[in-house]
């Protein structure tokens, strides 16, 4: 790793880590006004991420430096890319429990619980896990003991690791296919929502709206945090689908490039640049960009309305001289 390369990395893992030690001091202190649901699972990502940035910046370094035997090393990599795919599990389940809230809502509300939504995630987190551990155990490719170095499990010549190989692949594609589905359909539902609004214009009375459950019509009624977590949602998986996608096919790429030419070279250290940028941008996105935008309004607001008391106040003296 060149001296350029090694510093841009630390600082986009510096600011990652920063980030994230923010926005969970922030959930901290907003937890009374979050939904429930919505703060564990921002609460899960900011920890999970941080758990990862630390650790990769800690075993880069200590492999770099020959802190620790190389050995050692390539298994501490190895226990921290389970927090890399544990942040994808986060984003998954974040764009299904809004996909299921936003277009199923009486099942939403039926189904998805504080406890259910946390032993689903907790399964799929520990799914990755016990995945991503594998190697460790002998099935697939992360040290190499000849040449005494950390090779990464794209690289897999032998059938078991070759197997391994595929099998990551084909977790993390599921993952990025099943995060654009959600995230598309929550869009659509999101466009539909708002040209129902912008066509109704007149307000309906409460006996129309409970006229029309009694009916038995399908009526969806959203809170404003609840449209504004899907947005939210949104942004968070298009931002993972983009910095993963890369990493998810650099493995058949390389499978099928033996030995990698230039080019391929040139991709995946683009894809391991987009997964640092994944980390680091992460706490901007789901937290700070909100918080910070929300004291910014907040402020504009106070000022609004002390220019028109102001005003008014000024306009009530006029009115007493005359």
């Amino acid at each position: 790793m060149s001296l350029l390369i090694q510093i841009l990395v630390t600082v986009a893992f510096l600011i990652g880590v920063l980030g994230n030690v923010t926005a969970l001091w922030i959930l901290y202190k907003t937890a009374n006004r979050r939904n429930k649901k919505h703060l564990f699972l921002l609460r899960c990502l900011a920890v999970n991420d941080l758990i990862a940035q630390i650790g990769m910046l800690h075993f880069i370094y200590l492999g770099k430096y020959q802190g620790i035997p190389k050995y050692w090393n390539c298994v501490g990599f190895v226990l921290i890319r389970a927090f890399g795919l544990g942040s994808g599990c986060v984003a998954f389940v974040m764009a299904f429990e809004r996909w299921l809230a936003l277009t199923r809502p009486f099942l939403y509300h039926q189904i998805i619980t504080y406890q259910v939504l946390k032993r689903f995630l907790c399964g799929l987190w520990l799914t990755a896990v016990i995945l991503t551990y594998l190697p460790l155990f002998g099935f697939g490719l992360y040290y190499n003991k000849e040449k005494d170095k950390c090779d990464r499990f794209r690289y897999a010549v032998d059938v078991k690791d070759k197997i391994y190989a595929y099998l990551f692949f084909a977790f993390g594609a599921t993952l990025c296919i099943c995060i654009a589905l959600c995230n598309i359909a929550v869009i659509c539902e999101l466009l539909r929502i708002r040209s129902q609004q912008k066509v109704l214009v007149r307000r309906i009375s409460r006996s129309i709206i409970v006229n029309r459950d009694r009916a038995g019509g399908p009526t969806r009624y959203h809170t404003p945090e609840e449209m504004a977590f899907a947005k939210l949602m949104a942004f968070i998986c298009l931002i993972f689908i983009v910095c993963w996608a890369p990493q998810v096919i650099s493995v058949p790429v390389s499978q099928y490039f033996i030995p990698p030419s230039k080019s391929i070279k040139i991709f995946e250290t683009v894809a391991d640049a987009l997964l640092t940028v994944y980390f680091a941008l992460d706490p901007f996105v789901y937290v700070l960009q909100n918080y910070f935008e929300g004291r910014i309004s907040f402020s504009c607001c106070f000022f609004k309305k002390s220019t028109s008391s102001l005003s008014s106040n000024t306009n009530d003296t006029e009115m007493v001289c005359l």
